[in-house]
């Protein structure tokens, strides 16, 4: 059994420790030194180091330089980029002038949320990006508690495929402008094992560390535009508003600093967005946006982030034009989708539907409760250690926070294949509401923007 005295410490990490104990600042030769020789300091040490800095934090300058060694510690993703031009076969003669070809590319963008219930939201903006002209290039995870992952999510869709390599990613962007891939270790090594020693020694909630690691991959994934939707609330990582105002404001100036078009939106999850919660439910209400039959809290989102590079009317002319889903149905046949078969695999063969007993006004509607409840109904625990997901499980949500309910009205409905889950499930969702006979408003959905 190795002990801690037989893993040789670092006398230079000794004295970043003592440093940040001591609560002064790091200079950038100590923090690239750091990144540089981090595969060789015992997890000890670097963990001495995280606690410091979780008490003590970063100057918004060592942020910065954490960030930057953090992203050139692995590959760095350089996209082709195409510069606007106008080719004429004819120049000078009108009459003849037949064919003029335009190649116009309006950034590459990356959008990141930090994670919330029912958060579909990259499911429909992406591809509705991708069909305004911009590049979308994203890396995305899977489902993390009681949050959904974007990977799992589009694995409902049969034969959808995420374990593209670079050169399939890269050829993908070029030809369609839009390809999502499962995170990669190739980017940010670095991030990838301060992360696990994070997880693991209860230094996650550090502003600086979390701000470092998410925008040191949007800096290696090479986008020029960054798209951070900040979740705050019961159901979000961040449940402060002002810690969540301190974690926005951060990781727009870490964009900035690098040259990236960073903007933030800090948006409300005090309840689930949309109505569907769960992987299956979740992408066909994505897919019911794009073909433009959705009007609630979750298209406004998506036309609230998608403004913050395009305007509102090309955004909604989009969606209206069915130019958005087209691009969508590209993106999925593209990456082996077969969306002919995603009614079966998100066809459930339970659903119990819990109707209104009085009438009255939904006052709350507990986001991380129902969260916690799609998690259960969804996912099931194999020996070993890995689980089988139900893509058919969920909740669709008919009464949130304002709405008013009248008796034998369908508050929501739960979904899925095992019908034991589903009934608990249906008995404990009910438990995310507060109702009042008073009428109640509706909660703000954006509290603030940042650029």
């Amino acid at each position: 059994m190795t002990t801690l005295t037989q893993v040789k410490a670092s006398p230079e990490m000794l004295k970043m420790i003592e440093c940040k104990r001591a609560g002064e600042a790091h200079s950038i030769g100590e923090l690239t030194w750091f990144i540089n020789h981090l595969k060789d300091i015992p997890d000890y040490q670097v963990a001495a180091w995280l606690m410091a800095v979780c008490i003590n934090g970063l100057n918004e300058n060592e942020t910065i330089n954490l960030t930057k060694n953090m992203a050139y510690s692995g590959h760095v993703l350089t996209l082709k980029r195409e510069a606007d031009h106008v080719h004429d076969d004819h120049e000078g003669d009108k009459e003849n002038c037949h064919s003029i070809h335009v190649t116009h590319s309006r950034g590459f963008v990356d959008k990141h949320s930090t994670g919330g219930v029912g958060d579909k939201i990259t499911l429909a903006l992406a591809p509705l990006l991708a069909s305004l002209g911009f590049k979308i290039s994203k890396f995305s995870g899977r489902s993390l508690g009681h949050t959904g992952g974007t990977i799992d999510k589009l694995e409902t869709i049969p034969g959808f495929r995420t374990d593209l390599t670079m050169k399939q990613f890269e050829k993908q962007i070029q030809e369609i402008g839009i390809a999502l891939a499962s995170q990669s270790t190739e980017f940010a090594p670095a991030d990838k094992r301060l992360y696990s020693l994070r997880d693991r020694t209860a230094t996650v909630q550090s502003i600086p560390l979390i701000a470092s690691s998410v925008m040191s991959k949007k800096i290696a994934g090479g986008a020029d535009i960054v798209l951070l939707d900040v979740k705050v609330g019961s159901g979000a990582f961040m449940k402060d508003l002002g810690e969540a105002k301190k974690l926005a404001k951060l990781m727009v100036k870490i964009g900035q600093a690098v040259g990236l078009n960073t903007q933030a939106v800090l948006s409300n999850m005090d309840q689930p967005l949309g109505a569907a919660v769960g992987n299956g439910p979740e992408l066909l209400e994505a897919i019911s946006l794009l073909e433009g039959n959705c009007d609630n809290d979750f298209y406004d989102l998506v036309v609230e982030l998608g403004s913050s590079i395009a305007s509102t009317i090309e955004i909604e002319d989009s969606i209206r034009s069915g130019k958005a889903h087209v691009k969508f149905e590209e993106w999925i046949e593209a990456q082996g989708g077969d969306l002919s078969k995603l009614k079966e695999a998100t066809t459930a063969e339970h659903m119990v539907e819990y109707r209104a007993d009085h009438d009255g006004y939904v006052k709350e509607l507990d986001a991380l409760k129902v969260g916690q409840i799609a998690h259960e109904l969804g996912y099931s625990s194999r020996p070993d250690g890995s689980y089988e997901i139900d893509y058919s499980a969920g909740l669709w949500l008919k009464a949130k926070i304002g709405d008013q309910i009248k008796v034998g009205e369908t508050i929501f409905a739960v979904q899925g294949k095992n019908k034991d889950k589903v009934e608990a499930a249906a008995k404990t969702a009910i438990e995310a509401y507060l109702f009042s006979e008073k009428k109640t408003k509706k909660p703000k959905l954006v509290y603030k923007k940042y650029k």
